[in-house]
């Protein structure tokens, strides 16, 4: 059994589709938490509409207090003993929960499973292939062995519960990069793996967090990365406000070199979202810009979302 959780805030543009693709799972035994987090649009009653319809259904309603307490509520108020993490402008494809479950009840050492992804526009145009997360016990295990942090796409994320609560849950502390971070715990409990097959479209549009405050967020990610190498190291783990002051001091050409890399970054996630738009020029020159400014980041990740024989099969089915 699975308790589905999704946050919600002000959602009423994507949420319907969400919902309607949980509903239509291949393995029907979930429960859909839905966390209403204060919104003021329409949320509450697309949700309603849906609660009389299907009694799995949940609506739960708080105080707006941002997306990590909205999942710690839902996770409280779970009653089955795997998470499967979903977003309320996301679709989960037909056979997400069934091909999971099965994968976690094959492996039971296994504490977290995500799959891959498909990017979608705002309007569902199918934009790329996102690969990301080690397959195999081996792969976890290397990475971990380099000082990574092993990450899965976060919306496609089925969490044992069991896990989830003994590490705390999601931390309040990092509005941005949320997800970064609670894998820098959960690494610790047991493998975190992937399934190398694209079981959600997830979306991505100008308003989301990942491109509103992608350099904010980057900086969260960067102290977490900095706070996991410490704890490997047996150092004693940085504060949040030093990490800050540190950033700071770096000499300035150390700031352009990062700046530039991340705008690369920033641009190249702007390409996909011009192109989806049919803005081909201005797509084209981010894309151009993207290369130029962070080569190292835009182009195997451009051959692997888009041009490998894995990319273009899966988009083309």
């Amino acid at each position: 059994m699975i308790s589905v959780v999704m946050p919600a805030y002000n959602a009423s543009s994507f949420i319907a589709e969400a919902i309607e693709s949980i509903l239509k799972q291949t393995f029907q035994e979930f429960e859909l938490l839905i966390i209403d987090d204060g919104s003021i649009d329409d949320t509450v009653e697309i949700v309603n509409h849906y609660c009389g319809q299907d009694q799995r259904v949940r609506l739960i309603q708080i105080d707006h207090a941002g997306i990590s307490h909205a999942r710690n509520v839902g996770t409280q108020a779970s009653n089955y003993p795997w998470i499967a993490v979903m977003d309320a402008d996301d679709i989960a494809l037909p056979k997400r929960l069934e091909v999971q479950i099965a994968a976690a009840k094959a492996h039971p050492n296994v504490v977290a499973w995500g799959t891959y992804a498909h990017h979608i526009s705002s309007t569902g145009t199918l934009l790329s292939l996102q690969q990301q997360g080690p397959t195999t016990e081996e792969d976890y295990e290397r990475l971990i062995r380099c000082g990574e942090i092993p990450f899965i796409i976060h919306p496609t994320a089925l969490l044992k519960k069991e896990i989830l609560v003994e590490i705390g849950g999601y931390s309040s502390k990092f509005p941005l990069a949320v997800d970064f971070e609670l894998y820098s715990r959960i690494i610790y409990r047991g493998p975190v793996l992937v399934l190398p097959e694209p079981l959600l479209l997830y979306r991505v549009h100008e308003s989301s967090a990942s491109m509103q405050k992608f350099f904010r967020q980057q900086f969260f990610a960067k102290y977490i990365f900095a706070r996991h190498k410490a704890r490997l190291a047996g150092t004693r783990l940085p504060e949040i406000e030093e990490f800050t002051q540190h950033e700071k001091d770096l000499p300035l050409i150390s700031k352009l070199d990062q700046r530039i890399r991340l705008g690369g970054q920033f641009l190249y996630r702007k390409a996909g979202l011009h192109i989806a738009e049919k803005h081909y020029w201005r797509g084209a020159f981010c894309l151009s810009m993207a290369i130029a400014a962070n080569p190292i980041y835009a182009i195997p990740r451009l051959w692997n979302q888009k041009l490998s024989p894995d990319a273009r099969q899966a988009l083309k089915n």
